[in-house]
């Protein structure tokens, strides 16, 4: 099924993990992808992946801690097809999000992780919105399980995500008149290849192990599983569905707590 056939997509760190495997698929409905990366070496193996399997794709180096190639990555998309219909907000910088309490971290810490991953996010989302509305566009933010679920270490990250939600909420009221739709995906843990090529075979069997235990369906997720309700949503088939923030996770996030039992029985 060509579902994005005539579709332009930009998906931001899309040279790897989920986003790479959110390009591939778009590649293969007929969309025509901008891939970026850090580096364009990066984004320029995976445009020649998808080109090689007979989709169409332009790399483009793009970093979200440079704010200021904001105009180029928009640039690449109208000089290619000259319009976009789809952003898809992946990117993370995870250099710039510590983990550990809180209190902890330098105010100079919490400002470059906000500034990197929500006001940088929020300023090429808004630099898109007059090429979206253009196209009738579609904007995917891809978040995280953790925001409804406490997950010890992440604080910070688990509110950068839950800001995400946040903002995709008023983004998709607030353009709704323009006929722009704006959803969330939040994944549980995911199989990628950029976790899994960092550790030892041994270790990446430990911790796909311990996350199973964590999913109600008994395994973690797989990258087809995200790119596919990104493909989705980014179809006109989801052409009535705005402002949802969905989990995809395998019961992450609806697990519930055991109580202690009481004997209600008089005696």
């Amino acid at each position: 099924m060509n579902l994005l056939t005539n579709k332009t997509a930009i998906i931001t760190g899309s040279s790897t993990g989920i986003g790479k495997g959110i390009a591939v698929l778009f590649a293969q409905l007929g969309a025509h992808v901008i891939v970026t990366s850090r580096t364009m070496a990066h984004a320029a193996q995976v445009a020649d992946q998808i080109l090689a399997d007979g989709g169409k794709a332009t790399p483009c180096a793009f970093n979200l801690e440079h704010p200021e190639a904001i105009p180029d990555l928009l640039s690449t998309a109208l000089t290619t097809t000259s319009r976009i219909d789809i952003l898809v907000n992946n990117a993370l910088s995870r250099p710039s999000i510590p983990s550990g309490a809180l209190q902890d971290m330098a105010s100079s810490q919490l400002q470059r992780g906000v500034t990197v991953n929500l006001t940088n996010v929020l300023a090429l989302t808004a630099a898109a919105y007059p090429h979206l509305k253009k196209s009738a566009g579609v904007i995917i933010n891809i978040g995280s399980a953790v925001i409804n679920r406490h997950t010890v270490g992440v604080p910070l990250y688990t509110i950068l995500k839950g800001a995400l939600a946040q903002t995709t909420k008023v983004l998709a009221a607030e353009w709704a008149e323009s006929r722009i739709r704006v959803n969330q995906i939040n994944p549980g843990f995911v199989r990628t290849d950029s976790i899994m090529t960092r550790q030892t075979n041994e270790n990446a069997r430990m911790i796909v192990d311990h996350f199973e235990k964590l999913h109600p369906l008994g395994r973690v997720g797989e990258v087809k599983d995200i790119a596919t309700l990104t493909a989705f949503l980014a179809s006109n088939e989801a052409n009535w569905i705005t402002g949802a923030v969905i989990d995809i996770d395998g019961g992450f996030s609806i697990q519930g707590a055991n109580f202690p039992q009481h004997n209600n029985q008089s005696k």
